[in-house]
């Protein structure tokens, strides 16, 4: 594979440096402004180009388009009378294309005009996440090294992010486990954004989001507020830009993984549009000649369509969808047959129409109806012989409005609620068998459709007191009708203060919970009496801007866990530590039991692209543990405790650039190997009495990036080569029995790989 990839890189680089044209074409930007919190469009906002002397204002619609730009990387300074200035960075201009942008601006308080909007910065983020938030533009995912252009890869490098192992983009916060992440895609609720995803979880090996799609992303690690919920640990939200309201045009992409395509143009021209791709991998038609087994095979589709039914109401189209494929076999290469077989095929699609009303300037009003799909089929074979099969269809419809009112220009009252109906249709056949830590499983066979009701209102309130507070006040109920124990109330509450123009100080506390998801409430009647996962969290730091493009942050944060599922098979397992695997969870009985806490602090400094040097650094400290079933406290599966993450780019012309990312992670708790019971009965079988009690090695890595762009007969071309484990430090993933060799044997993550490839813009 090393082979193939290194050769497919090299015509790729040959390509970008060797083909270029000599002609110079000129690019353009057309965005639009609008306010943050009714979506009004506004008129007579001044947009400017920075350091280029190019000035422009909004029109009636809030429109705006500048053209003859050359093809480079531009920051914009957005503003407006009454309107907090806002900086809009990395707005990429190629010769073919427009690039368009949404600038959302934020209403000035009389008292805070003076202070915030006289103090210039670049970076911004919603007004109710005043901790633990950060944003990124479409193109600081794009070029991230070693993500490869996959969104959940850009924000594992944000502060309190972590990940379990290189072959998966699972987003572990603040020692959260992937089941307890929130992701909004449009307004639109999707649970999972990847390809092969885990049951119940947020995760998976591959993202489905096309990164050409984003205008931008705002991630919460912490002490988000009542609108978000049912969640304990983050909030991601996902804004797509709009298609070309003008012209048609696409965008291939080819790279070493797959191949894809981008369509685009007018529904309405000037006012509507579509925005359309479509990806296929061809990784398994590369390799058919070489005999490998498990690669993945599976392609997506992304879709936004907006149409315009009046000046105050606008309806938008979004669908999110992947389908997949994969096998895995393990043999004796001295003897057949296979001794485990395992097959995986499934697709998943997300979508919904959202409406937005405009009511009145101070007024508006967001609903959407969607809904989104898992199909699954899971079947293992031992020695020709089944041993699990995992038929499985879930679906959930959900109803979500969401109300901004503004009384006056520093007090928001947001309001809304959500309700879902939720259908799991699962077939399971599990033989009997020993489980990984040397426990009978008994057989199970379960076929059945279990179905539940979820409804939750919230309210919050958002006042500015002296030009220099801000507060945020909130209540949520939650009900969800499968279990004993339905109903929840959340309040919720933030605060910052100004200490100076550049210096603020930020805290957040709420009580958060979560339903379990409804697979691990179904296979066993006791599982039921389940109750909803609870946190209670504190947030606490500083947020300072030394100059304009440069962000230092360090918070303090604690999250307090209870009533945690736990197995009862083997108590000492707890579900916190879950959900950053392939396997099918909650197959077992389940008592509520585990309880946690998590607490670190996190030091943060982004450097937003100026004078060709863009970066960030992050450095947390955290201890992360759960007291399981049998009343011991030991270290999670996610307790690191020392995270280093540090990306460092440079443009040195408009056309090429360098970055780099390095990451350290301490070594992760793992269970080590029953040696005896493991050869005694071939198979992996851990220490249960040593649950968690040592540890890895440390965990680092380097990766390495070049971006090139450049025009080629009238199109507009990037490639870029993202080299990852350029060290070629081997990490231990997780320590086994090889059934083959019948000793203990080691599974490392990623090793030295090549990555690229090449959009044309057409």
């Amino acid at each position: 594979m090393k082979g193939i990839s290194v050769v497919l890189l090299t015509i790729l680089f040959e390509i970008s440096t060797n083909l270029i044209a000599n002609e110079n074409p000129k690019g353009s930007i057309t965005g639009q402004v609008i306010d943050r919190d009714t979506k009004q469009e506004i008129v007579g906002a001044m947009v400017e180009i920075l350091n280029e002397g190019v000035v422009t204002v909004t029109d009636i619609h809030g429109d705006f388009f500048i053209e003859g730009l050359n093809p480079k990387t531009y920051n914009l300074k957005i503003s407006a009378p009454y309107y907090v200035t806002t900086y809009k960075t990395d707005v990429l201009v190629t010769g073919k294309q427009s690039t368009k942008i949404i600038v959302e601006l934020k209403i000035a308080s009389y008292e805070t005009e003076e202070i915030i909007v006289s103090s210039e910065r670049y970076f911004d983020k919603p007004n109710e996440l005043v901790t633990s938030t950060n944003s990124l533009s479409a193109e600081e995912i794009r070029r991230a090294p070693g993500a490869v252009e996959d969104l959940n890869r850009m924000i594992q490098t944000l502060p309190g992010v972590t990940t379990a192992t290189d072959s998966r983009n699972d987003l572990i916060v603040r020692g959260g486990s992937p089941v307890e992440n929130f992701i909004l895609v449009e307004g639109i609720e999707v649970p999972n954004i990847n390809h092969f995803g885990t049951q119940g979880a947020s995760g998976g090996p591959i993202g489905m989001i096309n990164v050409d799609f984003l205008n931008d992303v705002t991630f919460s690690a912490g002490g988000f507020p009542a609108k978000y919920g049912d969640k304990l640990s983050s909030v991601m939200d996902v804004q797509y830009r709009n298609g070309d309201r003008n012209n048609f045009n696409g965008k291939v992409d080819i790279g070493i993984a797959g191949a894809g395509i981008i369509l685009e143009g007018p529904l309405q021209k000037g006012k509507s549009s579509y925005l359309f791709s479509v990806r296929k991998s061809y990784l398994d038609l590369i390799l058919s000649s070489t005999g490998l087994t498990a690669v993945p095979n599976y392609s997506n589709f992304n879709l936004k369509a907006t149409y315009e039914l009046s000046e105050n109401h606008i309806l938008t189209l979004i669908g999110l969808g992947g389908i997949d494929k994969i096998n895995f076999k393990g043999f004796d290469e001295e003897a057949d047959p296979f001794i485990t077989s395992i097959d995986f095929s499934g697709w998943s699609a997300a979508g919904g129409i959202v409406h937005k009303w405009l009511i009145g300037n101070k007024t508006f009003l967001q609903t959407s109806l969607s809904t989104n799909m898992y199909q699954r089929e899971v079947s293992e074979d031992s020695i020709g012989k089944p041993t699990f099969n995992n038929e499985s269809l879930d679906k959930e419809f959900v109803l979500r409005t969401d109300l901004s009112q503004i009384f006056s220009p520093t007090d928001l009252l947001e309001a809304g609620f959500t309700a879902k109906f939720i259908q799991n249709n699962n077939t399971i056949f599990r033989a009997q068998a020993l489980d990984i830590y040397g426990s009978i499983l008994p057989e199970l066979n379960y076929d059945a459709v279990a179905e539940a009701y979820k409804f939750a209102p919230y309210v919050q309130y958002s006042k500015n007191l002296f030009g220099r507070l801000d507060l945020i006040v909130g209540l949520r109920y939650d009900y969800f009708s499968y279990l004993s124990d339905k109903s929840t109330i959340s309040p919720r509450a933030s605060a910052g203060f100004y200490l100076l123009d550049n210096l603020k100080l930020n805290a957040a506390y709420g009580i958060y919970y979560q339903a379990p998801p409804l697979l691990w409430l179904v296979a066993y009647d006791q599982n039921k009496e389940l109750k909803q996962m609870k946190t209670n969290q504190f947030v606490t730091g500083i947020e300072y801007y030394p100059v304009p493009d440069v962000k230092i942050t360090v918070e303090y944060f604690e999250k307090q866990y209870s009533d945690y599922a736990n197995s009862v098979l083997n108590p000492q397992v707890t579900y916190a530590n879950a959900g950053a695997e392939y396997y099918t969870l909650g197959l077992e009985p389940l008592v509520p039991v585990s309880d946690g806490q998590a607490r670190g602090i996190e030091f943060f400094v982004q450097k937003k692209l100026t004078n060709g040097l863009y970066g960030m650094f992050n450095y947390s400290f955290s201890k992360i543990n759960f007291t399981s079933l049998d009343g011991i406290e030991r270290p999670s599966s996610f307790d690191y405790r020392n995270v280093l993450t540090a990306i460092l780019g440079y443009k040195m012309t408009n056309n090429f650039e360098i970055s780099a990312k390095y990451r350290f992670m301490g070594g992760r708790p793992y269970t080590p190997l029953d040696e005896v019971a493991s050869a005694q009965f071939n198979q992996t079988i851990y220490d249960f009495t040593r649950y968690n009690a040592v540890r890895y090695d440390n965990y680092q890595r380097l990766d390495i990036r070049v971006d090139y762009r450049f025009e080629m007969f009238g199109w507009a071309l990037t490639s870029y080569l993202d080299f990852q484990n350029v060290l070629n430090v081997k990490n231990i993933e997780q320590i086994i029995w090889n059934q083959k060799k019948q000793k203990v044997d080691y599974i490392y993550q990623w090793k030295f790989l090549p990555a690229g490839g090449i959009k044309i813009e057409f």
